[in-house]
């Protein structure tokens, strides 16, 4: 939807975020099926500790990290992922 942002399942186009936020999510995602659980871990978060931006990379990367093995279609405004590596 146009105008709208999405960060997480529990704001998933809300429009209450920023778009930092709404990156940092789809950024997370894109980075656990990026390889394997220890290829991309989640201590690969880019952003500071504890940021607004750190929880929504946090989010991004444990839903894919919970579909590993499988099939990440579109999450909110984010393009389907495909297969995620275990």
């Amino acid at each position: 939807m146009a105008g709208k942002l999405c960060y997480g399942a529990t704001k998933n186009n809300s429009g209450a975020g920023t778009l930092r936020e709404s990156i940092a999510f789809a950024d997370g995602i894109k980075f656990r099926a990026s390889g394997t659980g220890l290829q991309a871990p989640l201590t690969g978060n880019p952003h500071a500790a504890g940021s607004e931006a750190s929880a929504a990379w946090a989010l991004g990367w444990g839903l894919a990290n919970i579909a590993a093995g499988g099939f990440l279609g579109a999450v909110g405004c984010t393009a389907p992922t495909g297969v995620i590596p275990v």
